[in-house]
């Protein structure tokens, strides 16, 4: 989480190449939730992707509140906000650790919350007092929704499937640079993490991985995320990542940088392609619903 939080990461970059999310996973959510739509928080909101989806998606609801233990993502997030204030005028956003809500300081907003939501960032919680917050804080009924995605893969080229995970794990490349056990905890798509049914019921786990998403679409799985991106577009979501932040930190002065050998070796791998060369690259998503219970 340090790599986000520090002044030099660049928040606009991030929030410029990281994925949405489809319109159809939000048509899921709304089915699944039940009851007053006054309120949602979206916690770990980063630059407020999803949060800015969530006021568009779920425009039943009459506050929208995301949340960052980061000031450089908050202050990313409100200044995409001034940009257009009133598409945006039920949303704001508070710094916050993910496993509080005391910015929610009205005793009436105590359990008044209908939704909360965490989008790509559980892996950086103590989940045990993140649940206990969002306990806390839902009211019964109220419906908490996390969801994200783990690595991505190369449906249409195969060994850049291989070599994106060696560029990820490896020793000798971004392998040493990221936060653990965070990272270990997002690629595993928090795969171990699991509601406490002493204060959650209701509960939908729900995984697709590569052989899932193999051959299917958009209209096949509600959150089937894919971006169609050239090897030069590629480049710059691998800068994205924290890994490769702290890496650049560490190599300033490196005679290649590890994203130019990576498009080299996919070059040398499949000589048709160039720096222009369009691919589609395919994430491995899940969610977790819950509700709180009466």
């Amino acid at each position: 989480m340090s790599a986000f939080s520090a002044q030099d990461f660049n928040a606009k970059r991030y929030s410029s190449v990281r994925p949405t999310y489809p319109d159809s996973f939000y048509k899921v959510l709304s089915d699944y939730h039940r009851g007053p739509r006054e309120l949602v928080v979206d916690v770990g909101c980063g630059p407020g992707i999803a949060t800015f989806q969530l006021s568009e998606q779920l425009d039943s609801f009459q506050r929208v509140i995301g949340t960052d233990l980061s000031p450089t993502m908050v202050e990313g997030a409100r200044s995409i906000q001034k940009q257009n204030p009133q598409r945006h005028s039920r949303v704001s956003f508070e710094q916050s650790p993910g496993e509080s809500f005391k910015f929610l300081e009205s005793k009436t907003d105590k359990q008044k919350c209908d939704m909360i939501t965490a989008v790509e960032c559980v892996h950086w919680f103590d989940f045990s007092k993140f649940q206990e917050a969002v306990a806390d804080t839902l009211r019964p009924g109220g419906t908490l929704a996390i969801w994200g995605y783990g690595d991505f893969f190369f449906p249409d080229y195969p060994l850049l499937t291989a070599e994106i995970d060696h560029l990820s794990y490896a020793d000798d490349k971004l392998g040493p640079y990221w936060q653990q056990p965070g990272r270990r905890i997002a690629c595993e798509m928090l795969k171990d993490l699991h509601y406490d049914p002493k204060w959650f019921q209701d509960i939908e786990e729900v995984y697709f991985y590569e052989n899932d998403l193999e051959g299917k679409g958009p209209n096949d799985i509600p959150l089937f995320m894919y971006q169609r991106l050239t090897l030069a577009q590629l480049k710059e979501y691998i800068k994205s990542w924290s890994g490769y932040h702290s890496w650049k930190k560490d190599n300033p002065s490196a005679e290649k940088d590890i994203t130019d050998a990576f498009v080299d070796r996919a070059i040398e791998l499949y000589p048709q392609l160039n720096e222009n060369s369009e691919l589609q690259i395919t994430w491995r998503t899940f969610w977790m619903f819950a509700r709180r219970r009466y």
